[in-house]
């Protein structure tokens, strides 16, 4: 039987580390496009422009809430949906209230898509407590 020599001076330990290098590689790639792959949950809110700066407010008494469109408007106060619309979204403005009811601000982030009547709706049951009410907007592109 013949005998078979390598010309390879050294093992095999630089071919293992090319092989591990490549499978990190990979598995990178593997993670990276999965990423875009998989379903995303919440919602998004596609606010209008604006011009303008919304002026300084307290953050210990301010409050957020998001309104998506739809038959009846999705409401949420930070990233909680409030169940019973705008029941239920009036009973946290009850919770929100507070000694100096002009110290608590609710900024409305409201869709492009969300009507007048509902964002005047949510303005009068803020503005009806004593809040104050902001409307969150993209700024301008000049």
């Amino acid at each position: 039987m013949r005998r078979v020599r390598s010309t390879l001076k050294e093992g095999g330990f630089p071919v293992l580390v090319v092989a591990a290098v490549n499978l990190f590689l990979v598995l990178c790639v593997c993670v990276l496009l999965s990423n875009h792959l998989g379903p995303h949950y919440g919602y998004t809110v596609q606010s209008q422009e604006s011009h303008f700066v919304m002026g300084s407010y307290n953050r210990d008494y301010a409050h957020i809430v998001s309104v998506a469109p739809g038959d009846s408007p999705r409401i949420y106060v930070g990233s909680e949906l409030v169940r019973g619309g705008y029941e239920g979204f009036e009973k946290y403005l009850d919770e929100w209230k507070d000694a100096h009811p002009s110290r608590v601000s609710v900024i409305l982030v409201l869709d492009k898509a969300v009507s007048s009547g509902v964002s005047m709706r949510l303005t009068d049951m803020i503005l009806s407590r004593g809040y104050t009410c902001s409307y969150a907007a993209v700024p301008a592109i000049e």
